[in-house]
């Protein structure tokens, strides 16, 4: 059988006090006995018997009033009673679907996270065979080199047959530069195919000293008004900067607002974009393990928040390298 809440008791000990006595609270009374009966099911429900306390307990307060009430009230105590039980219910499923939708992204993030750590996997293990495939053509042409010295140096047919491995192994040579540059093609088609192309052109995101360590930001312009998602220019700036630096740099990608809007909800915008930034990064080659982001939301602004322009330098991600 399931327990009651807390405050739901609390709420009906608290109505039967200021009933007067006992004999208030057990008459009959169909308003409150139906009221009771929704709240109840309330507290009986094992996904929102957990949500919505405090307004359970103003509801339970409200029917508890309804034995109290003059006849003059009456009306008036028992439309508010419904109204407070309403508020109970609404506010109980509004609290589940939030819960259920921040289950849900939570989830979608793990999957995509997934999926680039695989398909990172998978680049890495294809550039690990090509330069193993080059480096055994380079020893084989190597190896074939030797043997025609030592050929020549065994007299007019050993040098004949020199002359014969020397251009086998230059062949060779030629077989393995070829293939190289196949698989120097198939990258790059590979990198213009996932969109990468063109990136040369693009601007490295801008940077600044910050004791001692190196700071690059990207500016409001990276990101649509309150959205999480990068535009292409963002992106391109990203993988122009990961071009740029050591293949094991560590990062710390933290993302600003500004404080317009509430401070909570520019808190998880902050975190998204940030996380949005060290997804891109993965996707254009860095290390997941060296990258770690943080939503700071409206704190450390670099301008003046009373003004259009400070406020968009201070929405803004800054990557610093550790």
């Amino acid at each position: 059988m399931t327990r009651p809440p807390v405050m739901a008791v609390l709420a009906l000990i608290l109505a039967g006090l200021g009933s007067g006595g006992v004999n208030a609270q057990t008459r009959p009374d169909p308003d409150r006995d139906r009221l009771q009966a929704e709240l109840s099911a309330l507290d009986q429900d094992p996904a929102l018997a957990s949500l919505a306390g405090l307004e359970r307990f103003q509801a339970n307060q409200a029917i508890a009033g309804i034995a109290n009430a003059h006849s003059r009230d009456r009306s008036r105590t028992v439309m508010l009673a419904e109204l407070w039980v309403g508020i109970a219910v609404t506010s109980a499923q509004a609290q589940l679907l939030e819960e259920q939708s921040r289950q849900l992204d939570h989830e979608r993030d793990q999957i995509m996270l997934e999926a680039s750590r695989r398909d990172a996997e998978l680049a890495r293990r294809e550039v690990d065979r090509l330069r193993l495939q080059a480096l055994a053509q380079q020893e084989e042409a190597e190896r074939l080199a030797v043997a025609a010295e030592a050929n020549r140096q065994a007299g007019e047919q050993a040098a004949a047959d020199a002359l014969a491995a020397n251009a086998e192994a230059a062949q060779a040579r030629k077989l393995a530069d070829a293939r190289e540059h196949e698989a120097q093609l198939a990258r790059e088609e590979a990198r213009l195919a996932s969109g990468t192309g063109g990136d040369a052109e693009v601007s490295l995101p801008t940077s600044r000293i910050v004791a001692g360590k190196t700071v690059y930001s990207l500016s409001s312009r990276a990101f649509p008004n309150g959205s999480a998602h990068l535009t292409d220019s963002a992106r391109a700036s990203l993988r122009r900067l990961t071009a740029s630096l050591p293949a094991h740099v560590k990062l710390r990608i933290e993302g600003y607002t500004d404080n317009q809007g509430k401070a909570e909800a520019n808190l998880v915008l902050s975190q998204h974009r940030a996380e949005a930034v060290r997804q891109a990064l993965v996707e254009a080659g860095m290390e997941p393990s060296g990258l770690k982001a943080v939503g700071r939301g409206q704190a450390d602004p670099i301008g003046d928040n009373g003004s259009a322009e400070g406020r968009a330098r201070n929405r803004r991600v800054d990557l610093a390298v550790q």
